[in-house]
């Protein structure tokens, strides 16, 4: 009997322990997803200043082509036209998965973007993020957009 109450002492503390380490990681992944949502709603509300602010000053956007060109777009340019744009812009978001280690981030998640309602395209975004402080900064977005039926894409 005693050997039984230790071992479900020593059961109960190490489901505690993972209890936590969970947590943990979901407070982490609510903060690495804070300025990746608030990119996208920057985005809705065609905010160029609120878009700048959710990367790193040396921040570099990409997308990979179907013809496997990577074709670069500065931040500046790309928050100033989304800023300009009359469009209903809406990306969103699904599957997500994270990897974090320190000050080093990277979130891959397929994505569907809707411009006026519809469907434009589809894809992958990864991020790299960078703690700059107590915030994750977007210091890397490369994406690349799905050649097919995007419906068939966003329920895999």
């Amino acid at each position: 009997m005693k050997h039984f109450l230790s071992l479900a002492i020593v059961l109960s503390s190490f489901i505690f322990s993972l209890n936590a380490i969970s947590s943990e990681q979901t407070i982490e992944e609510k903060a690495l997803l804070t300025p990746i949502m608030s990119l996208f709603d920057a985005m809705r509300d065609h905010d160029k200043n609120k878009i700048l602010a959710q990367f790193t000053e040396e921040a570099m956007l990409q997308r990979v082509t179907k013809n496997n060109e990577i074709k670069q777009t500065k931040i500046n340019d790309f928050a100033s036209s989304v800023g300009e744009s009359k469009n209903k812009l809406d990306e969103q978001l699904f599957n997500i998965s994270y990897n974090v280690e320190g000050n080093l981030a990277s979130v891959w998640t397929p994505f569907v973007f809707y411009l006026n309602g519809k469907i434009s395209h589809c894809g992958i975004n990864s991020f790299q993020l960078i703690k700059q402080g107590e915030q994750w900064k977007i210091h890397y977005l490369i994406d690349n957009a799905f050649q097919g039926d995007c419906l068939k894409f966003s329920k895999n």
